[in-house]
């Protein structure tokens, strides 16, 4: 019984144990399998924050898996983790991508460094600052160090290719301003965008140093710049300077400098003395192939000077006294010193002027290694409750033409006190003096007040030119040290350049700036700021110029001439706004009102004008010191200024950070229009989308932000319109007085109307249109920006011409009749990374895409002229349906190879062998004016530019590549150089050895001869119109940057030195000197006739703190 009750309970116990065995599997496979479920897949929830606090739309992806989140409105997230040592890489736009090791924690708080990228930056916009994520119009950003790598004077200039959009036409010349068009051309005049500095706006920038530069913002659209009001049209580009940091700190000392030339290049091709000759030679042969010329010789050729017979001979004297083409041998010296004179008070002018059978370079003649330093010093520093920068900076830049420089010296301080805990007073000024010798050409008004603010040296017949015209054979200096010149016989007109750019060297500008704002900040509460904000500009001016007695030339000046100038102008600028911005949960409110008025400049200006001073000595010539009577004037000028008086309003919301709206509204004022339509109301909304906060894009790891956004206002514009459009003039003075009381011996004065004024204008107004994209993917490694706009002007303002019986003395008022259209597209992409842990990248290519169109002018004017040139008939045509500044004329076919195809081709005037065949339009049989066509447009459909920077260790190397495509040059030069008849035996340019001959058919280039004619030399055609386009890299920068550990060795904080090389080179099929050419004024512009070159530099560069 016991042994079966044993039995019974061992059998039991196996099945105890056994059972026990399973359950204990069983346990230890559901706990290994917990615990491996735990490894796998556990709950970790945290924060993410930043320096302003709570960082929403954070992305957190466990690393080496899709498993990702973002981050809510308040910065917290919830994510599931697996493995044993999990990682999470947490982005966010503006902030550096930050690791954070999991651990065993199941709550994190993580906070993150910020990072600039062109998605996250602080933009300043709309007398405001936002971050970039939270902007809902177009708006581009330029760094400061991609404007100081370009060394020019004025910061237009050194836009060029930095912003989608933006067209920045410039020349090399030190002083002058840009052709700078924000999206297109939206008038007929007056497209100059309105720069905001600091704060307060104005029409120049010439004052403001580079280095002085904190941030640099574009405002593109209506959304975006018309908080700023009627000039801000054509865009608005803010700027504000360098402050200090509110912070207890040191005094921290920076210096900038920059130390370099400019290398003035080679000239064009011209034919050397011996070319020049024998072209002369070949030209009278073919006037004999044509039938032009009666006889078969060489007689009258060049004055003589190569002789007569079969083949030119090249003199050793081209003039002495009377006698031209002389041999040595025909040539006492000695006694032809005793003869010598160039003084014409003394006597006859008696010149003896060899040849330089060699031949003259004149381009070489008149330009130079131009050297350039700037340098700058600031000081900045703060405590916790103010902060201070103080900067002296100057620049110093000779430009390549002889005699033709700049200097600016600066001053800005900028400051701001905490007077109370909530009560801050600050203010941003600066003094600037700046000086220009020789300039070519008009550089702009001073205070950018007129109505294109274009430099015109690329239109104007100046030494630029004269460098091409005067033939080679001429030497510089006449054998005695006097200066030779085409007082020579059988050169035509040209004027010595260097003798010209001597005359110039004491002719002076000089402009004393002061500019700035006094400002007062209150908190009402932590949310609501009030600003009171009282700035402008003060500019006093001083210029003078001197006409010497020339004795040279063909054509003389036979006068000693003196002008000088001065006045002053004041632009002021009063706002008072009030900022609301606040955050209740998931709602974002920022809203600001402002009252505004404003002074474009009122001023004064006088000038006079004398003759033949009794001592041409600069340090004793002044206009007393001229020659008493008629021939001294004297002048000036008052100006009121343009006043406006405005009120606006903005208001931004945003719900959950996810959707943002903006609606702005401005009531403007203006004095430029009558009672009755002096105030104008223009209001702008947009809307912008963050996909990337949505539920449905947490999925896509790879998108950092995704924000869509679109925007729809309008805009007023005066900026064409003179202040006394609406007032009818009278002028009047002796030369419009009648002997009214028939004495025969005094006149009463008259008078006469001088304009008709229209107190029925208006404004004109801009509707533009936009839609964007901003994103960024792979966390921020890849940023795109994208805008799809188009900008319409209506009402646009035109001055009709007027019937005659209303008097030819009478200037026609503008009248709002036209309109016109721009649109394009923008394109920013920035790819940035690292190569591996030393070594960095980042590639930025911008373009802007841009379409111009006039739309109509009036039913009355179906197109209007501009670009007067030497030829017969305006070379630009203004007229609905084509582009602005259109260049017109006859299309060149071909070239006639025959008598023959002459007769058999459409009747055409003057055709001949060799010379242009024009299109027939019509199909008339005949070549009339009405055969004439659009030949092209100055205006680039795309511009944009390639920009890379390396990064390794301490070592930088920065490059740009500028390009503009799609535009039309009208090269006016070819007139002078081609052409035999257009100036007889002044210099010609070597395309002439490919012109036609009989001999040689397979050429565009027409045949040299003396006939001017209808096909030959008179008209505007094809034959002058070239390709523009071009691509050039801006500048070259290999940098390097001195590690901390040398730098505290050596108490400093910074210390960098740099390499750069700029306009290294250019890729154009443009003939001219330059392709970038500009004009001035928009209806009449891309005319070269003496463009200014921008050519190659090299620099040095030292940067240091302490």
């Amino acid at each position: 019984m016991r042994l079966l009750i044993f039995q019974t309970n061992l059998i039991f116990m196996k099945a105890s144990f056994y059972r026990f065995l399973q359950t204990a599997f069983l346990g230890a496979v559901l706990l290994l399998w917990s615990l491996h479920a735990s490894a796998q897949d556990r709950r970790v929830t945290g924060k993410i924050t930043g320096a302003d606090g709570a960082v929403p739309g954070a992305n957190i992806v466990l690393k080496g898996t899709q498993t990702g989140t973002s981050s809510d409105a308040s910065g917290s997230f919830s994510i599931n983790v697996r493995g044993s040592s999990p990682v999470l890489v947490i982005s966010a736009i503006g902030f550096k991508t930050q690791e954070v090791n999991v651990g065993n924690q199941s709550n994190l708080d993580v906070r993150l460094e910020d990072e600039a990228t062109a998605l996250s930056e602080v933009v300043v916009t709309g007398y405001s600052t936002e971050n970039r994520r939270d902007v809902t119009g177009a708006v581009s950003t330029v760094k400061p160090a991609q404007l100081k790598v370009v060394p020019s004077t004025n910061v237009e200039q050194q836009l060029q290719g930095r912003v989608a959009g933006v067209t920045v036409i410039t020349n090399g010349q030190p002083g002058t301003s840009s052709q700078v068009r924000v999206r297109g051309f939206g008038s007929f005049g007056g497209n100059q965008p309105l720069y905001v500095v600091d704060g307060v706006p104005t029409q120049t920038i010439a004052f403001l140093a580079p280095d002085d530069i904190e941030s640099t913002t574009v405002l593109k659209d209506a959304a975006s710049a018309s908080i700023y009001g009627a000039r801000a049209a054509s865009g608005v580009i803010v700027i504000t300077t360098r402050k200090g940091q509110r912070r207890a700190q040191k005094l921290s000392v920076s210096y900038d400098g920059l130390y370099g030339a400019t290398d003035p290049g080679k000239s064009l091709p011209i034919l050397n003395p011996q070319e020049q000759a024998d072209w002369t030679w070949q030209a009278r042969k073919n006037d004999i192939y044509q039938g032009t010329y009666p006889t078969n010789d060489f007689k009258g050729l060049a004055g003589g000077q190569y002789g007569e017979g079969a083949t030119p001979v090249l003199p050793d004297y081209l003039l002495v006294g009377s006698r031209s083409g002389l041999s040595a041998s025909q040539v006492d010296l000695t006694a032809e010193a005793a003869k010598y004179n160039v003084n014409p008070a003394n006597g006859a002018i008696y010149n003896v002027i060899p040849s330089n059978k060699a031949g003259t370079n004149w381009y070489k003649e008149i330009t130079r290694v131009a050297p350039l330093m700037r340098h700058n010093i600031g000081f900045s520093g703060g405590t916790e409750s103010s902060r201070y920068y103080v900067a002296l900076g100057m620049q110093q830049q000779a430009g390549i033409v002889l005699y033709n420089d700049y200097t600016r010296y600066t001053l800005r301080a900028n400051t701001e006190f905490d007077i109370t805990k909530k009560l801050r007073f600050g203010e941003n000024f600066q003094l600037a003096y700046v000086k220009t010798k020789g300039l070519l050409g008009g550089v702009g008004s001073t205070l950018g007040n007129s109505t294109n603010n274009n430099s015109s040296s690329s239109s104007d017949e100046n030494e630029v030119l004269s460098a091409y015209r005067m033939p080679p054979i001429i030497p510089v200096y006449n054998s005695f040290g006097g200066y030779a010149g085409t007082a020579a016989p059988g050169f035509n007109n040209p004027r010595n350049p260097v003798a010209d750019r001597q005359a110039r060297q004491n002719d002076s500008r000089f402009n004393i700036f002061g500019f700035g704002n006094a400002y007062l900040e209150y908190d009402v509460i932590p949310s609501l700021t009030l600003r009171s904000s009282l700035g402008g500009t003060f500019v006093s001016t001083y210029y003078n110029s001197y006409g010497r007695v020339q004795y040279e030339n063909s054509e003389n000046n036979t006068t000693y001439t003196y002008n000088e100038g001065a006045g002053y102008a004041l632009a002021w600028t009063f706002t008072n706004t009030a900022h609301f911005k606040q955050k209740f949960g998931i709602h974002d409110i920022d809203a600001l009102a402002g009252i505004e008025a404003l002074n474009t400049g009122l001023g004064r200006n006088i000038d006079g004008s004398g003759q033949n001073p009794f001592s041409t000595d600069p340090n004793y010539v002044t206009i007393s010191t001229t020659t008493p009577g008629a021939t001294r004037g004297v002048g000036s000028g008052y100006s009121l200024g343009n006043k406006f008086y405005s009120l606006f309003g903005q208001v931004r919301y945003t719900f959950n950070d996810k959707y943002i709206i903006t609606g702005v509204v401005r009531r403007d004022g203006s004095s430029q229009f009558a009672a009755a339509n002096r105030y104008g109301v223009f209001p702008a909304v947009s809307a912008a989308w963050r996909l990337s906060s949505e539920e449905f894009m947490k999925n896509l790891p790879w998108v950092s932000d995704l924000k869509v956004r679109g925007g729809y206002g309008t805009m007023g514009n005066s900026n064409f319109l003179n202040a006394t459009n609406q007032f009818s003039l009278y002028a009047g003075g002796a030369g419009q007085g009648y002997d009214i009381n028939g004495t025969n011996n005094s006149i009463a004065a008259g008078f006469y109307r001088s304009q008709i004024g229209n107190p029925g204008a208006k404004w004109e107004t801009n509707v533009t249109s936009n839609i964007g994209i901003d994103g960024a993917f792979f966390n921020n490694k890849l940023e795109v920006v994208l805008d799809f706009w188009r900008r319409d002007t209506k009402d646009l303002l035109y001055q009709l011409a007027l019937p005659g019986v209303v008097g030819v003395r009478s200037g026609a008022p503008f009248k709002n009749l036209a309109s016109m259209r721009n649109e394009g597209i923008d394109i920013l992409v920035t790819n940035r990374g690292n190569i591996n842990s030393d070594l960095s990248y980042e590639v930025t290519a911008i373009a802007g895409f841009l379409n111009n169109k006039i739309v109509a002018i009036d039913p009355l004017v179906p197109y209007f002229y501009g670009g007067g040139t030497r030829l017969s008939g305006n070379v630009v045509r203004n007229e609905p349906g084509h582009d602005l500044s259109s260049f017109y004329g006859y299309k060149v076919i071909g070239l006639f190879n025959s008598k023959e195809e002459v007769a058999a081709a459409p009747q055409q005037d003057g055709a001949g062998p060799g010379r242009f065949r024009y299109a027939d339009t019509n199909g008339d049989g005949k070549i009339t004016a009405d055969d004439r066509q659009y030949l092209g447009s100055p205006i680039p459909k795309m511009t944009g530019s390639i920009t890379l920077t390396l990064k390794y260790k301490g070592f930088d190397l920065n490059t740009n590549l500028y390009t503009s495509l799609g535009n039309k040059i009208f090269n006016n030069q070819r007139w002078f150089t081609d052409f035999y008849p257009s100036f007889t035996g002044a210099a010609m340019g070597a395309r002439v050895k490919d012109s036609w001959l009989p001999t040689h058919t397979n050429t565009t280039v027409p045949i040299f001869e003396s006939a001017s004619n209808f096909s030959t030399n008179t008209q505007p055609n094809s034959y002058y119109v070239e390709n523009g386009s071009y691509a050039r890299m801006q500048y070259l920068t290999l940098g390097y940057t001195f590690p901390s550990t040398i730098l505290n060795k050596i108490n400093m904080n910074r210390l960098r030195i740099s390499l750069s090389a700029t306009n290294l080179f250019t890729i154009t099929k443009y003939t001219g000197m330059d392709p970038g050419v500009g004009g001035s004024a928009d209806t009449n512009f891309g005319i070269d006739v003496g463009n200014y070159p921008v050519q190659r530099g090299y620099n040095v560069g030292l940067s240091f703190g302490f």
